[in-house]
């Protein structure tokens, strides 16, 4: 069955895990960043290698090193979040490197339980933008996230 994004929850941590899978993002401390509108996009693109053949007269294609996504996450404004603060302020300084733990939550207001499914990633906060102010717009941020190493899927620790 096809399900929505909504009742997505984002966190994150200044710091990074010491290993790229899921017991090093469980051992992190993490700070709910509220009032999310769009996640940042996880994943990855490949360089792809041209390989001519003068016998063929054929290009073909071999794989070459991974990308990471580097996309934008809304959020509209909670007066007062630390999160939201955390966040800023990480993608306004250097070297703006965090982890992202995005979940899905079961329990009350989609509070993440044991079990709940969450994606973590790592990565550099960068390029905060209030949005532009006008008749029809909400006050809110973006920020870039540029990944910097595979996601992982995993569950929400007990």
């Amino acid at each position: 069955m096809t399900e929505s994004h909504i009742g997505a929850t984002i966190f994150i941590s200044t710091t990074l895990p010491a290993t790229n899978d899921a017991a090093g993002y469980e051992a992190l401390t993490w700070l709910e960043v509220k009032g999310p509108i769009q996640e940042p996009q996880l994943g990855k693109t490949d360089a792809m290698i041209d390989v001519p053949d003068l016998t063929t007269g054929f290009t073909t294609a071999v794989k070459g090193a991974g990308t990471g996504m580097d996309s934008q996450a809304q959020f509209r404004d909670v007066p007062n979040d630390a999160g939201q603060a955390a966040l800023i302020a990480a993608a306004q300084s250097y070297p703006g490197k965090i982890a992202v733990k995005i979940g899905y939550g079961t329990g009350v207001a989609n509070a993440l339980t044991t079990g709940d499914p969450v994606t973590y990633s790592q990565g550099v906060a960068h390029s905060y933008q209030r949005n532009q102010g006008n008749t029809t717009s909400y006050r809110g941020f973006q920020v870039g996230f540029r990944q910097n190493a595979p996601a992982v899927d995993a569950t929400e620790p007990a």
